[in-house]
């Protein structure tokens, strides 16, 4: 596979790791039959159950040789098989599948970090290098957000680590880019740095909003500080980075989309700051984070 660039210099370029190559398409069982009505469901159930195994993995406990890391791995290699182009994208099936699979895609590269964890000076090649055959095409981690799952929302304003825009030559990925333009996919998309939580649901479309909402507020809870001295409030970084899915980029726009995920005492704070009728009140973004989670686990 062509290999992908990873620096602001063009010739700064790193070849794909595709981790799903145990075995080759014609040695893999299909997914779904072509042509069977139900695709979408059996597709959806079979990445369920896929993001469930690389979940039950911890660095602390993983050896190549283990028989539950070895049925893993050969699951995983029948993503080749997936039909995409029977996939809805603009259905809430298509939204988990993508988020699952971008998830269980992070799981696997953080677990088999042979460099040690990202960094600041790692973290693109290892988001634009880390890969999965889907289909026929090859995604990377950055592919998936941007071009997939982030396709139809604004794009990353200024990205700095651990935030990393897709590379140049992949946009046309964005042929697969889902419907959803929901904010929240902010709250939902694990970018695996310490910012965010450990923890992370498998998304279900029977339960998909609650599942959204649950995210956004287990998330903000942790990211949104409040200093009522300096009256100023604190949101993550995330928010800043893609600010023009909140209002175009106008911090009383996104602390209002944030709120209510907020804990009581919180919010009553920021009320209280806003009528209060003493002065403004600053929003401000919480620096970025470059250190980053040794793994992924479920969402309980």
């Amino acid at each position: 596979w062509t290999p992908v660039t990873t620096g602001k210099k063009s010739k700064q370029k790193k070849p794909r790791r595709i981790l799903n190559g145990r075995r080759m398409a014609f040695d893999a069982d299909f997914i779904a039959k072509p042509g069977n009505g139900d695709t979408l469901d059996e597709v959806a159930k079979y990445v369920e159950n896929l993001v469930r195994m690389a979940l039950s993995f911890s660095p602390d406990a993983l050896t190549a040789s283990q028989p539950s890391v070895m049925e893993f791995l050969d699951e995983v290699s029948r993503l080749r098989l997936i039909p995409l182009h029977e996939i809805d994208l603009n259905t809430k099936e298509a939204f988990c599948i993508f988020v699952n699979v971008y998830h269980c895609l992070l799981q696997h590269a953080l677990l088999i970090a042979v460099d040690g964890l990202p960094n600041k000076r790692s973290v693109v090649p290892f988001k634009r290098c880390s890969c999965y055959e889907i289909g026929g095409d090859v995604f990377s981690l950055s592919d998936l957000e941007c071009y997939v799952i982030r396709g139809k929302t604004s794009r990353a304003t200024h990205p700095k680590p651990p935030f990393v825009d897709g590379a140049k030559k992949s946009r046309t990925f964005l042929q697969y880019s889902l419907g959803a333009t929901d904010h929240r996919i902010n709250f939902v998309l694990n970018n695996g740095d310490l910012a965010y939580p450990q923890a992370v649901p498998i998304f279900q479309s029977q339960l998909l909003e609650e599942q959204i909402e649950t995210c956004s507020s287990f998330f903000l809870k942790s990211q949104v500080k409040i200093d009522k001295k300096k009256r100023t409030v604190f949101l993550p970084k995330v928010c800043d980075v893609y600010r023009n899915d909140f209002g175009m980029g106008d911090g009383l726009v996104c602390l209002s989309q944030c709120i209510k995920y907020l804990n009581d005492s919180d919010q009553l704070a920021i009320a209280a700051l806003l009528n209060d009728g003493i002065g403004s009140i600053s929003v401000k973004f919480r620096p970025s984070c470059e250190q980053f989670h040794a793994n992924l686990v479920l969402l309980s």
